[in-house]
């Protein structure tokens, strides 16, 4: 009579993800998508109203302001440049979270704790954004260097289409909310169930009857 071995007495563990998935994920994984809209949508509005600038007007505001001519080139190139690249940076950061979004709803750990860390980084920076975008810049220095700073950022401001301030920020608050929506989500106990890998148990083995 051949002896057949007896089985693991341990269970193998039901993957993260693998059961029915919380509405807590789900509304987290969809928010994830929003926010990767609204960075296209910034990021494209940032684009627009810069390109759309009369060629001239920032360095001419810069020299108003006090630069000399060489140095009043150089800041609007560079505005110029740091917008464009912000726009880049705004794409990259749409693409990630849309990945995040697909992994979080699959219940990937490491998803979870990378949204966490970018949408709470996310959150510092855009509360600090609308909280001096409504102070203005009333704290900063009024003439650093013979140059006025007030005079420049009033202006630049005026110098933007009406519709754009209003329209950013409408997509900081709405990227603000969905951040500390998805934060909070994530870290209820439904979402915790999902993405907990559960320990495996054991069961005593069975031993072949004669």
């Amino acid at each position: 009579m051949s002896y057949t071995p007896p089985p693991s007495g341990y269970l193998v563990p039901a993957a993260p993800g693998s059961g029915p998935r919380p509405s807590t994920v789900s509304v987290s994984a969809l928010l994830l998508y929003v926010i990767s809209a609204v960075l296209v949508i910034s990021s494209a509005i940032s684009v627009y109203t810069f390109a759309s600038l009369p060629e001239g007007l920032i360095e001419g505001i810069y020299r108003d302001a006090g630069m000399d001519a060489n140095l009043a080139e150089t800041s609007a190139a560079a505005a110029m440049i740091g917008s464009y690249a912000g726009a880049g940076v705004y794409v990259l950061l749409a693409v990630l979270f849309v990945v995040l979004g697909l992994f979080v709803g699959r219940g990937k750990q490491w998803a979870r704790i990378t949204t966490w860390v970018l949408a709470g980084i996310g959150l510092c920076c855009v509360g600090f954004g609308l909280a001096f975008q409504s102070v203005g810049s009333s704290f900063g220095a009024s003439n650093t260097g013979g140059i006025d700073q007030a005079e420049v950022t009033e202006r630049l401001a005026d110098a933007m289409p009406a519709w754009s301030t209003t329209v950013s920020t409408l997509l900081s608050v709405v990227l603000l909310l969905s951040m500390l929506a998805v934060i909070i989500m994530l870290a209820l106990p439904p979402s915790n169930a999902y993405f907990r890998k559960p320990a495996p148990e054991w069961t005593p083995p069975a031993y072949p009857t004669v």
